[in-house]
C-alpha cells in the first residue's frame, strides 16, 4: 500500500471543511482514523455524557466517510502504540490532523506523538482548525487574523477516498473505559453533523432574535442560546462554516452571537497562550 496517509480525527468530527482530510486524500490512500484513550477518558474534566456525544457523532463520521468510499477506522488504546502498529503493518507516508488545545494530558499526548513521527521520519501536518494561533508572542493583531481566518473558503468534501479493504474498520465501543463513571443526563443533547446543522439553522431563522434577552438567564437559556457549543467543541460543525452561515443573517442578536464566537477563540488563545492557567 504505498503512501498512505493517516488522518487522525481528535475533536474535528466532520468531513465538510476539514483541511487535513482533503489535503491527504490529495496525496494518496487514506485511513482516516479515531483513537478512543482511556487515559483521556479517565481525566477529571471527562465525563459519560461527553463521551456519549462523541459517540453518537463517530457513528455518523463513519457513515460519512463510508459514503466516500472508506469508513473510519477506530482503535482504543495508546495513541502512539496504535500508530506505531499501522506503520510496521502498512507503512506511513504522512500523519495529518488538526491543531488541538487541550489540557494538560493532550499536551503530552501530542508531545509523544510528535517524537515517534520525528524518530521514523514521518512528517506530522497540523493544520490549525479555527482562530487559534500557536507560538503567539504577543496578541496584538489576533482580532484581525481571526477575522482573515473566518473568511478563508470553505474546504468541500473529498470527492472520494480510496477503499482499504484489508483494514478491519473496528469497533465503537459503548465505553472508551471501565473506569468512567455513569453520568445520567436525560436532557443532553445528542451528538452529530446533522443534528448540529439542525441547531444552527433553527437558531438563526427562530431564535437569534432573542439572543441577546435570553443567554444570560437560567430560565431563558436552555432554549434561547445557540445550542452549539458541543457542536463546535468536538468539531461537527467547523467553526468558519458558523461564521459564514451567520453573516448571511442580519439583526442584533446575530452580531451579538458573532462577539460570542470570537470570543470562544479568544479564551482558547488564552489557555494556548498561558498553558499554567489550567494548573494554578
Amino acid at each position: 500500500m504505498s503512501a498512505l496517509q493517516i488522518v487522525w480525527f481528535k475533536r474535528d468530527l466532520r468531513t465538510l471543511d476539514h483541511r487535513p482530510l482533503a489535503a491527504a486524500a490529495e496525496r494518496g490512500p487514506v485511513l482516516p482514523l479515531y483513537v478512543v484513550e482511556p487515559g483521556w477518558w479517565q481525566q477529571p474534566d471527562a465525563s459519560e455524557r461527553q463521551w456519549l456525544f462523541c459517540r453518537e457523532s463517530l457513528v455518523e463520521l463513519r457513515q460519512a466517510l463510508a459514503n466516500l468510499g472508506q469508513p473510519l477506522v477506530v482503535r482504543r488504546g495508546d495513541v502512539v502504540q496504535v500508530l506505531e502498529r499501522a506503520r510496521r503493518q502498512f507503512g506511513i507516508d504522512g500523519l495529518w490532523s488538526h491543531e488541538e488545545t487541550g489540557n494538560g494530558w493532550t499536551y503530552q499526548r501530542d508531545k509523544r506523538v510528535g517524537a515517534w513521527t520525528r524518530q521514523h521520519g514521518i512528517v506530522w501536518s497540523e493544520i490549525p482548525q479555527f482562530g487559534v494561533t500557536r507560538r503567539m508572542r504577543s496578541r496584538n493583531g489576533w482580532a484581525k487574523r481571526w477575522e482573515a481566518q473566518m473568511a478563508e473558503p470553505i474546504t468541500p468534501v473529498p470527492t472520494e477516498l480510496h477503499s482499504l479493504e484489508d483494514i478491519d474498520p473496528g469497533v465503537i465501543p459503548e465505553r472508551p473505559c471501565s473506569e468512567l463513571l455513569s453520568d445520567a443526563c436525560p436532557q443532553r443533547q445528542t451528538g452529530g453533523r446533522l443534528i448540529g446543522l439542525g441547531e444552527l439553522s433553527e437558531f438563526l431563522h427562530r431564535r437569534a432574535s432573542s439572543y441577546q434577552r435570553s443567554m444570560s438567564s437560567p430560565n431563558t437559556a436552555f432554549s434561547g442560546c445557540s445550542r452549539l457549543s458541543a457542536y463546535l467543541t468536538w468539531g461537527c460543525l467547523s467553526m468558519r462554516e458558523v461564521i459564514q452561515t451567520s453573516r448571511t443573517h442580519s439583526g442584533r442578536g446575530v452580531s451579538s452571537f458573532e462577539s460570542r464566537l470570537h470570543w470562544h477563540c479568544h479564551f482558547i488563545q488564552k489557555l494556548e497562550d498561558q498553558p499554567a492557567i489550567e494548573f494554578s
